[in-house]
């Protein structure tokens, strides 16, 4: 899986994964993030409504998304005008209090991240997969400030019934991923088959999702 492969999902608009509203489970456990008035990194964040709920809370925003289209939809679906320039290779896109950078997650670096609280992990560790997923977990415990939380949104369905993304990771998997730098709290978890129609459509028979906190040592 590749850039191109996201940037085509995002050009013939195959973004089944974007939720109109924002998720259930960020408005009922964000308060555990203890963020105030700090900043939230949302990885491979799209258009998500859920960058304006979290803007409405009182915190400021940086999102990270490879696709301009995402980015530009994101505000103009919005209606917030938008300033645009260049940093460090990334496009940068602000306005009230949103920031996002349009370029590779892998590319963010500490530097980048000043204010930053909390990270709110909606789809960006169920869209990679395994091999890149060690991966990602590296770079987030690598690059993110020491007293940082994570809430973090997953799925756990039979791997062998259908491709992904979004890919079945469970909590097991996330123990074993950030399991030696965070502390892996697991919040809530519910059947959400009935709820993920396509998913169903391509053949699957359970899925299961479920949020974590995870809370630096």
């Amino acid at each position: 899986m590749d850039h191109n492969f996201w940037k085509t999902r995002w050009t013939q608009n195959e973004i089944g994964f974007h939720m109109d509203e924002s998720h259930a489970y960020l408005r009922r456990f964000y308060h555990r993030l203890h963020v105030g008035p700090g900043v939230v990194l949302v990885p491979l964040c799209g258009k998500s409504p859920d960058l304006v709920w979290i803007r409405r809370q009182g915190a400021r925003v940086l999102g990270v998304e490879l696709s301009e289209i995402a980015v530009d939809d994101f505000f103009r679906e919005n209606g917030i005008a938008v300033e645009a320039d260049a940093m460090d290779g990334f496009a940068r896109h602000r306005g009230d209090g949103i920031t996002l950078l349009c370029g590779d997650l892998f590319d963010l670096a500490g530097d980048h991240l000043d204010g930053v609280r909390a990270v709110y992990d909606r789809g960006s560790l169920v869209a990679l997969p395994d091999d890149m997923r060690r991966r990602y977990a590296d770079h987030l415990c690598a690059i993110l400030p020491a007293d940082c939380r994570i809430l973090l949104i997953s799925y756990d369905y039979d791997q062998g019934e259908i491709d992904g993304p979004p890919f079945s990771v469970p909590p097991a998997e996330i123990d074993r991923l950030f399991g030696g730098d965070f502390d892996v709290e697991l919040l809530a978890g519910q059947d959400a088959l009935p709820t993920h129609g396509i998913l169903r459509e391509r053949g699957l028979s359970r899925l299961r999702e479920f949020a974590c906190l995870l809370t630096r040592r």
